[in-house]
């Protein structure tokens, strides 16, 4: 995420949270969902 910056925190929930950020190379701001994935295989849901 280089060319974004992280403005705040809009929202938080139980898979992820919503951030306000800011795109350097078009001077605009926009809404990113970022999302908590599982990092081994063995705590997936089968």
């Amino acid at each position: 995420m280089g060319d974004f910056a992280i403005l705040k925190v809009i929202g938080e929930g139980s898979f992820g949270r919503a951030l306000l950020i800011w795109q350097e190379s078009s001077n605009q701001t926009h809404a990113m969902k970022e999302i908590g994935l599982p990092t081994h295989m063995d705590t997936c849901i089968s």
